[in-house]
């Protein structure tokens, strides 16, 4: 299964993180946020360095959606610069903010040359519904095999209970990799030979409008609270 964190890097909570991946000798995957890069050094480069597979998750997380083509492109495109100035390559997957994307904007980013794999989610932490969430017993009982699991580096709840997290799903057989590698299992390649394949959803129809919410597979939280959260925050 893949761990995937979103909307960092946070200067203060992701370094823990990475030091706890690197105890446990673990690669997750990182979508970060283009303009948090600036408020954290180093971070992106340290990550890439560490063998993390990095996505790009816009720069200002705006619903791409909602954004007028030119204001979509510059979110990417931005990120991809931000990314790339500290690792030297450009990020091969992108996870849109709340996973809302449509055919407009895919017409929209390839036509710039900014089109990639598209990253959704599996398995739903609802780690920002509730700071003190019993994650690892979610996640840990939970997850099933397969699953990319959905966390954010910037909550400290959730941080603490990674640990837990790890040695429960280790403790199930479980083993860990990047989308990229999750990807490469599912067609008979073994993932240590991969580095970042990408986890792939087929390219959106011009009537496909609820995003990944139709990937969360244990939705713990009803789906009108779900948004009126994510949408207020």
């Amino acid at each position: 299964m893949a761990l995937t964190f979103d909307d960092g890097p946070d200067a203060t909570l992701t370094p823990h993180l990475l030091d706890i991946l690197a105890r446990e000798k673990v690669h997750a995957t990182f979508f970060v946020v283009g303009k948090r890069l600036a408020y954290s050094p180093g971070l992106v480069r340290r990550m890439f360095l560490e063998g993390h597979e990095i996505g790009n998750h816009t720069f200002d997380h705006r619903a791409l959606t909602e954004l007028t083509d030119g204001e979509a492109i510059a979110e990417v495109e931005m990120t991809d610069e931000a990314i790339m100035a500290e690792t030297g390559h450009r990020p091969d997957v992108l996870r849109p903010p709340w996973g809302k994307i449509d055919a407009r904007i895919e017409t929209a980013l390839r036509g710039a040359g900014l089109w990639r794999q598209i990253v959704f989610w599996n398995f739903d932490s609802f780690d920002w519904l509730d700071d003190e969430a019993p994650l690892t017993k979610l996640i840990g009982a939970g997850a099933p095999a397969g699953a990319v699991i959905l966390m954010h580096d910037i909550h400290a709840s959730t941080i603490e209970a990674v640990p837990d997290i790890i040695h429960t799903l280790k403790m199930r057989g479980f083993r860990f990799a990047t989308v990229g590698q999750l990807q490469a299992c599912r067609h008979g390649t073994d993932p240590a030979t991969v580095s970042a394949a990408p986890f792939v959803r087929p390219a959106p129809s011009h009537d496909w409008s609820h995003g990944a919410f139709a990937h969360v597979m244990d939705s713990i939280a009803p789906l009108e609270e779900y948004l009126a959260h994510r949408l207020g925050s």
